[in-house]
């Protein structure tokens, strides 16, 4: 993992710290020391130490590489362990967690802790995909919308009712975006959504079906009155954004959900192209 100096936990670096001075700095002070004595000797005998003293400092900085490298090999899989249990638990999952193996156990643990972080993201996805919400919003989402558009055309065709549909776009959105940034545009997409949730009845359902597109659905109201609707949306429209809607209405647009989809989609760009509000007549 690229951050895992940062997520070290703070006993395994105290272990790290002691076992760095156990397998480097012993090793270094025990060459100092027996450097100390070779010196001796030889000055004792009137004999030349610099070679020896050399190749005795040579070993001991040796060694203490080697225990370093040791010490390496042996707990830096267990805190990469440590790490990946960690982000697991704190929800960041990750396809497949880089942790290096040394021994069978480990490699065992880390096999286990991939497996469950797959398992778990699979899941995560599968809730995504289920959920009937948009997540910037609150607002429904576009899987959810075309679903109940369909029950609510069916159940108006039993009951002989009408049922209207109505396809809103933000078209400065892009606009807002490249002004003022993107936390500026999502903040338009939010005060719009609670704008279209404030108007919305029992039985109305809005939704967010694309970056700055909406849907609502008007049970039990036709064109006029959902027109009326979109006009008291559009008066309430937070300042500086500019609305397009396209209305359809079950049965004269058609008698499914991607017909009334398809028609208001066509009149909110005729809309656009003439710089109105609205279209709900073609």
């Amino acid at each position: 993992m690229n951050n895992a100096k940062l997520l070290v936990p703070t006993k395994l670096k105290y272990l790290l710290m002691v076992c760095f001075c156990l397998m480097t700095i012993i090793p270094m002070l025990a060459g100092a020391y027996l450097m100390n004595l070779v010196m001796k000797a030889a000055e004792e005998k009137g004999q030349g130490y610099l070679f020896t003293v050399s190749i005795v400092g040579l070993l001991s900085l040796l060694v203490a590489f080697l225990g370093f490298l040791v010490i390496k090999q042996l707990l830096m899989p267990l805190v990469q362990v440590k790490i990946a249990a960690q982000n697991i638990a704190s929800g960041k999952l990750e396809e497949n967690p880089q942790i290096s193996t040394s021994t069978d156990e480990i490699q065992d643990l880390t096999e286990s802790l991939k497996k469950i972080s797959r398992n778990a993201r699979e899941l995560l996805d599968k809730v995504d995909r289920l959920s009937v919400k948009d997540k910037l919003t609150g607002l429904y989402n576009a899987s959810y919308i075309r679903e109940r558009l369909n029950e609510e055309i069916q159940r108006a065709i039993h009951y002989q009712r009408p049922c209207s549909f109505a396809f809103v776009v933000i078209k400065n959105h892009d606009e807002i975006l490249a002004r003022m940034g993107s936390e500026a545009a999502e903040t338009a997409l939010k005060n719009m959504a609670n704008v279209l949730s404030e108007q919305m009845t029992e039985f109305d359902r809005a939704a967010r079906i694309g970056l700055a597109e909406f849907a609502i659905i008007f049970p039990d109201k036709n064109k006029k009155k959902c027109i009326d609707a979109i006009e008291k949306i559009g008066a309430k429209a937070p300042a500086g954004l500019s609305l397009c809607v396209g209305i359809s209405e079950n049965p004269i647009d058609g008698v499914q959900a991607d017909d009334l989809y398809v028609k208001a989609q066509d009149r909110m760009k005729t809309a656009f192209g003439a710089g109105k509000l609205l279209e709900a007549f073609v």
